[in-house]
């Protein structure tokens, strides 16, 4: 091999260890060919990445299970070489998404003409997928050399893309423009600005991009996590307001009569609801910068079997963060919410209630952007549901209307437990009960065995018992 491409190779397994933090091991050698760089850099990338993307029906596979690695032919055409070590035989939908490195933005096609051949590999065999993007996308743009800390990749798919279903595989279609290796410098406390941000939340994605069904697995990735946020937020010269989550603030059951599901009673409607005080998203990762935050989340609760109408599983739709208001010095003060650090200015748009004391935003589009798709993946981590287009429509009822009248619906509990809508005065609120934020001691611990939530399907949302329960979400 050159001395120009021992040189490439080394900043390659450099760069991947700094962006990863990943240390690269020797492996066994591979042939050589005209292009292996290309192949030696897919085989190190994609070799690291499988565990992190393979669950549900492909959920055996591990990183010495799986491997593939792209080599460029030209003229549009590259190979895949997929070595398939498990018992299960792999079957590539004719799909992919082609992502760039430093952006993580998805090179769009100029049409959908990207064809696919050899895209079932048997169980204990290799095979080589043949995909052709010549005729979807501008072949001379994607030759283009890129610096070396940068390369294409594709995401390869078996289940229309949902999330844990997918796989990476890097591909260059040039020789990469080589950079001088710098020294990085720490960053020192000073003021925020769009790119530092953008910077922090890029460190923190790879945490949400990753699943395990492995729960001991995910509660070390959740603790480094929160170790990795503590460290980088640090370096910042900003305000974090952490999230709070009142237990005397909740949602009052309107008057009117709501119908979710025609095929329930009229007098059951609310039963299909549940409400929730919960650390962790759908998928089981931090939605704060620490344990301690919560979110009141809305959830829809959907059968385990055909023809039942009460109980079964809560899939959690609408997410509330709740902050004190005299914790909110400046509209500049800053939230981090599920990786991402936003100003109290741009959480104004999600702003859905306010009183003298808390101030509340509905940030479900941060959790994610198309309902259905994400509903279909909640459901496919369960082999204990049953979903059908009924069922769809129930949960789509649900999440509409509580979209539309959270906030007015948000109010006080009395003592008695059940829901009060008041208007606070300034008075009022001095005389309320204290609101102590949460610490480690005083939470149910967050692990993901035991989470913390407050739901009881045989109760409308006014009525529950507010007392820590046993989760509806079980591993």
């Amino acid at each position: 091999m050159s001395s120009f491409n021992q040189a490439h190779l080394r900043n390659i397994k450099s760069s991947f260890e700094e962006k990863t933090g990943v240390e690269l091991t020797s492996r066994k050698p591979l042939r050589h060919s005209i292009r292996t760089v290309t192949v030696l850099a897919a085989v190190v990338g994609c070799c690291l990445t499988m565990t992190a993307f393979a669950i549900s029906m492909f959920s055996s596979l591990s990183g010495d299970d799986l491997s593939l690695a792209a080599t460029y032919e030209g003229n549009g055409v590259v190979f895949v070489q997929v070595e398939n070590r498990s018992d299960k035989e792999l079957d590539f939908q004719s799909a992919l998404k082609l992502m760039r490195w430093s952006t993580s933005e998805e090179v769009k096609p100029l049409s959908k003409k990207v064809s696919f051949n050899n895209t079932t590999i048997p169980a204990h065999s290799s095979g080589t997928m043949e995909i052709d993007l010549s005729g979807a996308y501008d072949m001379s743009l994607l030759e283009t050399p890129i610096l070396d800390d940068d390369w294409y990749y594709f995401v390869l798919t078996n289940n229309n893309f949902v999330f844990g279903q997918d796989w990476m595989c890097p591909v260059e279609f040039a020789e990469p423009i080589p950079t001088e290796k710098v020294d990085p410098t720490p960053i020192t406390p000073i003021a925020a600005d769009p790119e530092l941000v953008a910077k922090i939340a890029k460190e923190l994605r790879p945490y949400f991009e990753s699943y395990t069904l492995d729960v001991n697995e995910r509660n070390q990735l959740a603790d480094e996590y929160l170790e990795q946020c503590r460290k980088l937020l640090g370096q910042l010269d900003i305000t974090i307001v952490p999230s709070v989550s009142p237990d005397e603030l909740t949602l009052i059951d309107s008057d009117e009569s709501v119908i979710f599901d025609r095929t329930v009673p009229t007098d059951m409607q609310l039963q299909l609801t549940g409400l929730h005080r919960r650390s962790t998203d759908g998928y089981d990762k931090m939605i704060g910068s620490s344990a301690e935050e919560c979110a009141m989340v809305l959830s829809a609760y959907i059968p385990q079997h055909k023809g039942e109408i009460d109980g079964g599983v809560d899939i959690p739709l609408i997410y509330v963060f709740t902050y004190e208001k005299n914790e909110i010095e400046t509209t500049q003060d800053y939230a981090l919410i599920r990786g991402q650090l936003m100003t109290f200015e741009q959480m104004e748009q999600y702003k859905i209630y306010e009183d003298e004391q808390y101030v509340c935003y509905d940030v479900s589009d941060l959790f994610y952007s198309d309902l259905r798709q994400y509903v279909e993946s909640m459901v496919s981590q369960r082999s204990d549901v049953y979903f059908d287009e009924q069922v769809w429509e129930r949960v789509q009822n649900i999440y509409n209307y509580y979209r539309d009248n959270m906030g007015s619906l948000l109010g006080y509990r009395d003592g008695m437990g059940h829901g009060m809508t008041e208007t606070m005065t300034e008075t009022d609120a001095s005389n309320k009960p204290e609101n102590k934020p949460y610490t480690r001691d005083s939470l149910s611990e967050y692990r993901l065995t035991t989470e913390s939530c407050y739901d009881d399907p045989n109760n409308s949302v006014a009525d529950q018992n507010y007392e820590v329960g046993e989760p509806n979400w079980n591993d």
